[in-house]
């Protein structure tokens, strides 16, 4: 035999090129794939394999950082957390704010009622009655009347 004669060794047997309805039985192999058609996968498209299940995080400790892995998921964790703390802080320096801005109109006044707490402050019925509802638990400023436009709010 030649270096040609090897080089022009059988091809593995292919299945035949005729339409499948024209191949007998004993000329087609069956196959095992089911034939499931959805919206995302084509029908003669054999389907994904599945995928091995994950172990949990609580079963394997995480690995002690070395010198060569950084640490950036916790500095972006504490910058984060940094600026929530910083946030949530001016939120509270300005609520502080509006409530001084109360004890001085009640101290000029005697008296202040929601709808002018809403005037003074800019802010909507409901946030005017947490304010004065908070400056009465404190115990810095007294309700009188329980409930409509009849309420009023004094100093102690």
């Amino acid at each position: 035999m030649t270096d040609e004669d090897t080089s022009l060794a059988p091809e593995p047997a292919t299945a035949p090129s005729k339409p499948p309805e024209a191949a007998t039985a004993s000329e087609v192999a069956p196959v095992d794939v089911p034939e499931i058609q959805t919206a995302q996968i084509p029908a003669g498209e054999p389907l994904a394999p599945t995928p091995e299940p994950v172990d949990s995080a609580q079963d394997k400790p995480l690995p002690a950082p070395t010198a060569s892995t950084p640490t950036v998921v916790t500095t972006i964790t504490h910058a984060a957390r940094d600026l929530l703390v910083k946030a949530r802080a001016a939120i509270q320096n300005r609520k502080h704010i509006k409530l001084e801005k109360i004890l001085s109109e009640v101290a000029k006044k005697g008296k202040i009622t929601n709808d002018e707490v809403e005037k003074l402050l800019h802010v909507s019925d409901a946030t005017a009655t947490r304010y004065l509802s908070a400056l009465v638990k404190e115990g810095k400023i007294k309700q009188i009347g329980k409930t409509g436009k009849a309420v009023e709010y004094t100093r102690i």
